[in-house]
């Protein structure tokens, strides 16, 4: 990468703009900062990554970028006012929500697999983009930011009923994200999950030198630097984020579709399709005498 000033909003814009097109969701500004790192368009620093959230903030003000382009994980807020102008208009809405309540009318596709997968997702940010993958096999995500609290694990407990869990985890390469799948794991079974098996996803070592994602430095602050080093040999991590929303969706999707048997799977959805069609007919008929009220 050259050395010369960068032209954040002649050059880099322009290419965010392109970026954010690869993209069916919103992505965060980091997802969006390790692109033009690994496009070696902009260095692997902090002062780089303010430089772009300062520029995109400009776009964004200036409407060159759609204000709503990226996501933020780290701020939210909640439902605020609601209600009805009296309970007529409420009642003709449940009337109407009933009539089409048959449409929601399915059955669990996973109790008649081998093997049930769970993701758990190290990284807050990915959620929405892990969750929509995940979401059409029906798959659960847990979502942790860092190390699970007990009350999570806890919580997470039901889901284990079952001798056939399989855990994907997803994390960063680096010695907290492999001591947070570690960590995972034996809490879990120390607090009555069973053993259940655990695969690391991604990131793996493997995956960082595949698709050739920008690294930064270890840090050496980490209690588990120097066993990570001895480990993989190098310093050098990489962030969950900076992977391509194409390669996390393949990865995600393949594993998912590994634990599924098509035969068993497909006649659960047949089966599905046609008692749907029964509900609609007995919801139908009961909408009817409502509306006759």
């Amino acid at each position: 990468m050259s050395k010369n000033r960068i032209d954040w909003q002649g050059v880099i814009i322009p290419k965010v703009k392109d970026l954010l097109q690869n993209y069916d969701y919103r992505p965060t500004l980091r997802q969006i900062f390790y692109r033009l790192v690994a496009a070696l368009v902009i260095p692997n620093t902090q002062t780089s990554y303010k430089t772009l959230s300062r520029a995109l903030t400009l776009a964004r003000e200036r409407g060159i970028i759609d204000p709503l382009a990226l996501e933020d994980r780290k701020r939210e807020s909640s439902r605020g006012d609601y209600g009805w102008q009296g309970p007529q208009g409420f009642v003709e809405d449940q009337k109407e929500a009933f009539a089409r309540s048959w449409e929601y009318f399915t059955r669990p596709l996973w109790t008649s697999q081998q093997t049930i997968p769970i993701i758990w997702l190290e990284k807050g940010a990915l959620f929405p983009a892990v969750t929509q993958i995940a979401d059409r096999y029906r798959v659960k995500v847990f979502e942790s930011i860092g190390y699970s609290s007990c009350t999570q694990i806890y919580e997470a407990i039901p889901e284990f009923q079952s001798n056939n869990i399989v855990v994907l985890q997803l994390g960063d390469y680096d010695p907290s994200g492999e001591d947070i799948a570690r960590s995972l794991k034996e809490r879990l079974e120390r607090y009555g999950a069973g053993q259940p098996e655990f695969i690391p996803l991604a990131l793996t070592k493997e995956q960082t030198i595949a698709y050739r994602l920008p690294t930064q430095m270890a840090k050496k602050s980490d209690p588990r630097f120097k066993a990570f080093v001895e480990k993989h040999g190098t310093d050098r991590v990489v962030e969950l984020d900076a992977l391509p929303p194409e390669e996390l969706e393949k990865i995600i999707a393949e594993k998912i579709e590994s634990y599924i048997d098509p035969k068993t799977w497909n006649e659960e959805l047949g089966r599905i399709k046609k008692e749907k069609k029964e509900a609609k007919k007995v919801i139908q008929e009961l909408a009817e005498k409502l509306r006759g009220e």
